[in-house]
């Protein structure tokens, strides 16, 4: 209970500490710090579910063949003047 306690502190504590030191960083451009902030946590959280993958080949892989109907249905659904359509 304690360790879900501190873990739950931990993760309401660092996004309001990662802007806080974005901001500080750049006093003078409010905007850009907080689109810095919003990219750099959004590739943190990518990094992690793909790190994740990656260490669990056996997800990973069925996450892929999972996710070819899904690419497809995608693919057909698309209008045919959409660029990177092939």
């Amino acid at each position: 209970m304690v360790l879900l306690v501190a873990r739950g502190a931990a993760y309401g504590a660092l996004p309001v500490c990662s802007q806080t030191w974005f901001a500080w960083a750049a006093p003078e451009h409010p905007e850009a710090a907080s689109v810095l902030f919003t990219a750099s946590f959004q590739a943190a959280i990518s990094l992690a579910g793909g790190a994740a993958l990656d260490r669990s080949s056996l997800l990973g892989g069925v996450t892929a063949v999972l996710m070819l109907p899904v690419v497809r249905v995608h693919r057909s659904l698309a209008p045919s003047g959409r660029p990177g359509r092939t």
